[in-house]
């Protein structure tokens, strides 16, 4: 109170903090806090306010008058009930005036001047020296700049003075400072105190938040600690004897992590700050203070009560507010069958349909907003930070047991047991159940694996715990536990548990025979852009005529099932680029149709490929975890399989944005999977939507993915690598195989993605495969692993076509397919005009008549609609070719599926030269335009002259407005930079498909004729006959439409005829 009180008087002694308090001016009582002996309402940590209605003081205290605030709100003293809490706002501060922290904390996107002092080193709490955090008398600040070489050494006690723009990074509050905007004004300041705080406070935002930046210390207890850093440093839940828990986020550069010990009582001091959560950074070792006194650990046993928020299956539910910490209950005692899988076969589908009887009884039994009894023992939560317990309804009915008494869960338990007489009670029941044969125990229809066999096997991991029989005390090996009672089962770890639990041997444990090696086998799937409706006629062989209908998901599906049944040991995976530039039946909703096809597939694992990040990172995270959003489907819940990319990092911690690798195993052995994307994606998606992340060398990433792999023992590493590759003979080329070349030899595999290509080679005995694109094909690898060393000691592979004509569709997939081509259908189907012809798309070309039809209708809509004098349009941004016939809004969604929006530009005449050389390569053009012509010199590659419609020259000191898209008017690649860098005053339009949609529809069904009209054209030098070796540098565009190198006809048959160099460049230039 002393140090936020404006006046102090020495007179008063023997002050015992429950006083009553009187209020004077001048000598006569104003007002009076609280009773003269009775400290009820006053005896407490509080803060009071009058009541509004209360304008009058009183000698005489009625508790019925004051407002109560919580402790410490000092931020409220002085206020009355009918104002406003804080100070009424006086004149703004002079441009780079010192404030303090406190009153520009709130100000985000307003410049500001604060001094404070630096509370830790800027190397010892993550982001490299990026960040450092200073704090004044009134609050803390973290300072974020993202270039090294323009921020100064910090020391922890140097008082500095910053000038810059107030931000805010997931929750965080962060001053980025302009140029030259630090400065260090003197040294070994004396530290503020840290703001002693608890583990409770630090739930509430109210008492966290005003501490935000600043030191703080807490004390709490650490149960564990990970066996290695995360992104350089150590995420550790700290909990207290509430299991109510922060994270201590210590950094590897901040101390010896041998030196802090699980199981302790800490003290921490640290600098409190966000990351989408509070966590508290640690600075030094001596911010880790063992508690001189270790009482015993938090003991969670005990019963609770709680609000249900909704079941999530038969032995899981979630809870309206957190009980120890957590919204979600596991049942103990009782184990339902599974609903979280994909059905592959029959056992999948009576686990299926088993688990969701249980799920609908629970269902029946709890609603959102029953009232429960959560009954919780030793162990209080799982290794997913669930809360183990029993659940008894309102009326004292034990759902956990009532499972069991109904047949519809078996008994699991894992010593120690707790609890005998529960025990006992629920072998009872289990016994019961089955002679009763319910539920799972029905002859008719029996639950063909029990839970734990079945995660078992859908798993990959295999049975692992031992079995005991808890009347003779004896234990079995894992894969003999059906030999013990359901009734009897006592499930251990390891074997010495169970002999320490005082169990003996049954008898000689001879496992299973094994061969020398483990067949497994690694299907794939690469660019399948949410193309899950779509099918193509092709031309596998290359002999110019069509094979058959390849693709459309409900038939890939298919056929990787028939491959999955002929190997136990399978595992499917996919090399990036599964979603965005969809088909309009996943990407009207987000994409999420074609994620729960994946997981209807039964996809384990992926890496991310540049169209991932089209809508930008945030929306990448909400599609791998889940959250609902307006134009998806409710109640999305994210991938059920681990999404990696090694390098896709934050620039302000380094830390990866998903997982760098995953450990999939299989029948016991275990095999490595890092995923990467190329580097060339920061060049191809917007740059906004990417702004925190950047993408580092693949190579440095795999190796050092591998290293921690092959420190836990793994031998057997596959790369899943969004980066093109070509075949070349037996060999490959491209930057997959450059990376093949330059990584550790541990990695045995590489599945490849990006250009859409059919590779099946080796380079540097590493095995490289690409398996086309859309759905059409996939690769199938057989690989043998040494069960002794672990190592993959063979490998081949198989790309496989996905033909129609001898598959039969795979129901699971057609119905899901269905279901959403029915939603989207009045969408889709919607005749928005006619076309007269055939408009093929695509780039410019050489030649007289350089321009294309479809690129012409396009770029005249674009001009239209933003009444422009010009407007351009990449050929990568045209997707698919305009059929003659009807034209549906959904043919003009698949030519347009990027979601773009229009943006023009002021640019003078003389700019629009400049702009269109640098799109001109010794490939011809790539733009298709409007509202001008122009011809350019084939053998120099420049532009000759720019004509205007009415035939008269472009007048260089004039200014034009120019049309683009929002990709070509923000993209720093070389071919689009001049566009930003020359254009002016930039103006935001419609998207680019309502733009086209619009145009269309104008002509009032009256057909609509295109041609290729010469408004691009070469005036000199030939264009080739045959198709160069190679690209010269593929420049980086997320939206080229692939081309398949080993079936150059594909498209043919489905009626596209353009120019072979035309061909040539969709093949070579962009990917």
């Amino acid at each position: 109170m002393l140090a936020k009180a404006d006046q102090t008087n020495g007179s008063v002694i023997n002050f015992n903090g429950n006083d009553a308090v009187a209020l004077q001016k001048d000598g006569a009582i104003l007002d009076v806090v609280g009773e003269i002996g009775n400290d009820q309402d006053t005896a407490k940590d509080i803060g009071l306010i009058r009541s509004a209605d209360v304008t009058e003081g009183s000698p005489a205290f009625v508790s019925e008058q004051w407002e109560e605030t919580a402790k410490d709100a000092f931020e409220t003293i002085g206020s009355h009930g009918q104002e406003p809490p804080a100070d009424e706002p006086g004149e703004e501060p002079e441009p780079g005036e010192v404030q303090s922290i406190a009153d520009i904390k709130s100000e985000t996107g307003e410049t500001v001047t604060v001094e404070g002092i630096a509370t830790a080193d800027n190397g010892s709490i993550g982001g490299g020296k990026l960040s450092v955090y200073i704090q004044d008398d009134t609050a803390g600040i973290n300072i974020y700049h993202a270039d090294e070489a323009a921020f100064p050494e910090v020391k922890e006690g140097d008082l500095i003075r910053v000038t810059g723009e107030i931000t805010n990074y997931r929750g965080l509050t962060e001053i980025a400072p302009e140029a030259d905007g630090m400065t260090v004004i003197s040294q070994d300041n004396e530290l503020p105190l840290p703001k002693e705080l608890t583990i409770s406070q630090l739930q509430a935002e109210e008492t966290a938040e005003p501490a935000e930046g600043k030191l703080v210390r807490v004390s709490g207890y650490i149960k564990d600690i990970p066996e290695s850093p995360a992104g350089g440093g150590y995420n550790i839940q700290f909990i207290n004897e509430n299991y109510e828990s922060v994270t201590l986020r210590i950094m590897e550069s901040a101390m010896d992590m041998s030196a802090v010990e699980e199981g302790k009582w800490y003290t921490v001091t640290g600098i409190l700050s966000q990351y989408d959560s509070y966590q508290i950074l640690p600075r030094k070792q001596e911010d880790m203070q063992a508690a001189q006194e270790q009482p015993e650990p938090p003991k969670a046993e005990g019963e609770y009560t709680a609000i249900v928020e909704s079941v999530t299956d038969g032995d899981t539910i979630r809870l309206q507010e957190p009980v120890l910490g957590s919204d979600r209950v596991r049942f103990v005692n009782a184990d339902t069958p599974e609903t979280f899988h994909s059905v592959k076969n029959e056992l999948d589908q009576n686990q299926m349909d088993h688990g969701k009887a249980a799920s609908d009884y629970l269902k029946s039994k709890l609603s959102e907003g029953d009232e429960i009894t959560v009954k919780v023992g030793e162990e209080p939560t799982d290794d997913y930070g669930r809360l183990l317990a029993q659940v008894i309804t309102a009326d004292g009915e034990n759902l956990n047991l009532e499972l069991v008494r109904e047949g519809l869960a078996v008994t699991y338990f894992i010593a120690p047991i707790g609890n005998e007489g529960e025990y006992e009670t629920y072998q009872r029941a289990v016994a019961e159940a089955k002679s009763q044969q319910k539920g799972i125990w029905r002859p008719d229809s029996p639950l063909e694996e029990l839970p734990f066999e079945f995660r078992a096997r859908y798993d990959g991991g295999g049975l692992d715990k031992y079995v005991g029989n808890s009347d003779t005390k004896q234990y079995v090996v894992p894969d003999q536990w059906e030999s013990i009672p359901v009734d009897k089962r006592i499930f251990f770890w390891t074997e010495q548990d169970a002999i320490e639990a005082g169990y003996e041997t049954a008898g000689e444990m001879q496992p299973p025979a094994q061969e020398d090696t483990l067949s497994v086998q690694l299907l794939g799937m690469n660019d399948l852009h949410g193309k899950i409706d779509q099918q193509y006629e092709l031309d596998t062989d290359g002999d110019g005529t069509a094979d058959g209908t390849f693709g459309r998901m409900d038939y890939t599906a298919a056929a990787i099932k028939q491959r999955e049944a002929e190997n136990p040991n399978s595992l499917l995976v996919h090399a990036g680029d599964m979603i965005g530039g969809s088909s309009p039946v996943s990407a009207l909703l987000q994409d999420e149709p074609t994620i729960e096809i994946m997981e209807a597939m039964g996809f384990d694992v992926g890496t991310i490929g540049n169209h991932e990040l089209d809508e930008g990172i945030e929306e990448l995270l909400r599609i791998v975890h889940g959250g609902e959003h307006p134009n998806g489907t409710p109640g999305y819940d994210g991938m059920d399989f681990p999404t990696l990319c090694a390098n896709c990092v934050y620039k302000d911690s380094g830390e990866t944005i998903l997982p760098p690798y995953s450990i999939e195993e299989v029948d016991g052995e275990k095999i490595g999977f890092i995923g990467v994307n190329t580097t060339a994606s920061l060049g191809m998606v917007m740059p906004e939507g990417i702004q925190d992340i950047t993408i580092t060398d693949e190579v440095e990433a795999v190796n050092k993915a591998a290293a921690e792999l092959k420190e836990k023992g793994i031998k057997a590493i596959v790369v899943l690598s969004h980066m093109p590759a070509e075949q070349s003979g037996d060999g490959a080329t491209g930057d997959a195989a450059e990376m093949a070349n330059a990584v550790d030899d541990e990695v045995d595999i590489i599945f490849a993605a990006h250009n859409h290509a059919v590779v099946n080679a080796m380079v540097d005995d590493k095995l490289i495969v690409q398996a086309s694109e859309y759905g059409k094909a996939f690769s199938d690898v057989d690989v043998e692993i040494d069960r002794e060393t672990g190592d993959i000691v063979s490998k081949q592979a198989e790309i496989v076509w996905a033909d129609q004509a001898v598959l039969t569709p795979d129901p699971t997939v057609g119905a899901i397919l269905a279901g959403y081509a029915e939603e989207v259908a009045p969408i889709m189907d919607e005749v928005v005009g006619i076309a007269a012809n055939t408009m093929t798309g695509g780039y410019a070309v050489k030649g007289e008549a350089g321009d294309n039809a479809l690129g012409n209708l396009i770029a005249d809509g674009m001009r239209e609609a933003m009444d422009s004098d010009f407007a351009m349009m990449n050929g990568g941004g045209i997707r698919d070719d305009l059929l003659e016939g009807d034209i549906t809004w959904g043919e003009l969604f698949n030519i347009q599926p990027f979601n773009n929006t229009l943006m023009t530009f002021e640019i003078d005449g003389a700019d629009l030269e400049e702009i269109l050389n640098a799109q001109i390569t010794s490939y011809g053009p790539d733009y298709s335009i409007s509202g001008f012509t122009y011809t350019w010199n084939g053998e120099t590659n420049q532009v000759m002259d720019i004509k205007l419609p009415d035939g008269s020259s472009i007048a260089e000191d004039k200014v034009y407005t120019l049309t683009v898209n929002n990709f070509m008017g923000t993209s720093q690649g070389d071919k689009y930079r001049p566009i930003s860098e020359l254009g002016r005053n930039p103006v935001m339009g419609p998207e680019d498909l309502e733009a086209t949609v619009a145009f269309v529809r104008g002509f009032e069904m009256e057909p609509i004729a295109y041609e290729a009209e010469g408004r691009i054209s070469e005036v000199s030098g030939d264009a080739p006959v045959d198709p160069p070796s190679g690209p010269e540098e593929p420049p980086a565009d997320p939206e080229e439409p692939p081309a398949d190198p080993d079936h150059p006809i594909a498209d043919f048959v489905k009626g596209i005829i353009g120019t072979v160099w035309n061909w040539v460049k969709q093949l070579f230039w962009r990917w």
